[in-house]
């Protein structure tokens, strides 16, 4: 189908107005609770987020103090957009399937409709594992996925003897104008037992609704900025002075001419 192809997202992007920051599947408002408890308490975790396409999500993580992100996308045109828009970022153009790291290189590997577009490929089959094995090849200690498709499907699609699997089904927040009533989160881990990854996916589901969970570590010297969801700049006036920026203006791009990044 038309979204497993890299021409595809070309030229979805190529339209100005497709670039700006959007979430495809569910947003860190959504699920920023369950998210960050299984990402645990040390913020100098490495993570991977592939298919990272336009989501503000790994800001909204920067927001919050974790600094070892790096975001993969197999358009050139959304990586560059991103790279402007969220410059504290490290972004780079990679298919999922062959992913230009070593083994075992990051804690985390975190998809938020990457598994999803590999159905939409030629010979989905095929293509969802070539992208799994490369998560579990890359990934040292957990994968976390949401997906919109159904729990079977997804634990099938992810199986793999050399980790544990386990996922939990979640109202989708965007239903009935999507129209799909439930997506899966998912946590995969090796040397851990399906029974242990449900418990910590339980524990993360119990943080949903608590707001003040997600709340950024940086408050309250944010810029007001941060608060504007359709810019997705999420980055704080303390970032900003560390990187070097001069954001006087209030646009939110560092340059200080008011003009913006878009």
């Amino acid at each position: 189908g038309a979204y497993g192809t890299a021409e595809f997202w070309t030229e979805w992007f190529a339209e100005p107005e497709h670039v700006d920051p959007y979430d495809w599947l569910v947003s860190f408002e959504d699920v920023g609770p369950a998210l960050l408890s299984l990402l645990g308490d040390r913020l100098d975790v490495t993570i991977l987020v592939v298919g990272a396409g336009n989501s503000p999500l790994s800001s909204e993580l920067f927001a919050r103090g974790y600094r070892d992100l790096t975001n993969v996308d197999n358009c050139e045109a959304v990586v560059d957009a991103q790279r402007r828009r969220y410059p504290m970022l490290r972004w780079l153009v990679a298919d999922v399937r062959s992913l230009p790291f070593d083994d075992q290189s990051f804690d985390v590997v975190l998809d938020k409709g990457c598994l999803d577009t590999m159905f939409c490929c030629v010979d989905p089959e095929a293509q969802v594992n070539s992208y799994v094995g490369e998560v579990r090849r890359v990934a040292r200690s957990r994968f976390v996925t949401f997906s919109c498709h159904d729990a079977e499907t997804v634990r099938r699609s992810l199986r793999d003897p050399s980790w544990a699997v386990a996922t939990v089904d979640l109202p989708n927040p965007r239903w009935p104008a999507i129209d799909v009533e439930t997506f899966q989160l998912a946590l995969c881990e090796p040397a851990a037992t399906r029974d242990a990854l449900a418990t910590l996916l339980q524990g993360a589901v119990a943080r949903l609704g608590r707001l003040d969970d997600a709340a950024p570590v940086l408050l309250p010297t944010r810029l007001s900025h941060l608060e504007r969801r359709a810019s997705g700049r999420r980055h704080s006036d303390l970032i900003a002075t560390q990187l070097g920026y001069d954001d006087d203006d209030g646009d939110g791009d560092g340059d200080g001419d008011g003009a913006g990044e878009i």
